[in-house]
């Protein structure tokens, strides 16, 4: 996973609006790679092992353990969860999410993007420097860094892995 330490601030609402446009735009592209890898295909391991059904309930998944992280961090609860522990988490989810139903992903990735953008243009600005620890890298991030990492950056990093093997070249998915 590549880390893009250039961060926006999201100090005004246009701010705030640009980055969940962002955020919109790649689900809606990742989401459309079910239009473009063939149906009978969704199931079997493509990206790094993992199918198209397992990447979307990843994403799924992690969104709403990242949107518990960064609460945690709110409340002044910031754990250095360990990477191996992830890496375990995600190397068992991907077998738990090889078969599951694409549709109802969808579903759970659309309903949640409403609570995330909420989540976003709700958020005090004096709780963005607020920190919440980052596994990846190992360290600690402003919570207004962290909602790009968690929510846009990880989407991108999975988009680009998913049409990297599909053979397609990239899309734009930013608003910017």
């Amino acid at each position: 996973m590549s880390f893009d330490q250039s961060f926006r601030f999201l100090d005004t609402e246009s701010d705030r609006r640009r980055l969940i446009e962002d955020i919109r735009l790649v689900r809606r592209a990742v989401i459309s790679m079910t239009e473009t890898v063939p149906e009978e295909k969704w199931y079997e391991p493509r990206y790094h092992d993992w199918s198209l059904a397992a990447m979307l309930g990843h994403l799924q998944m992690m969104d709403h353990l990242n949107m518990w992280l960064v609460q945690l961090a709110l409340v002044g609860m910031r754990p250095p969860i360990a990477m191996s522990l992830i890496d375990g988490l995600n190397d068992t989810m991907a077998r738990v999410f090889q078969r599951r139903v694409v549709a109802t992903t969808v579903r759970g990735i659309d309903q949640h993007e409403k609570v995330l953008e909420d989540f976003i243009m709700g958020l005090a600005l004096d709780k963005f420097t607020m920190q919440v620890f980052y596994p990846p890298v190992n360290k600690y991030l402003t919570i207004e860094q962290a909602l790009q990492v968690l929510f846009l950056h990880h989407w991108q990093d999975h988009l680009q892995t998913m049409l990297d093997v599909e053979g397609i070249q990239p899309r734009d998915t930013s608003a910017n």
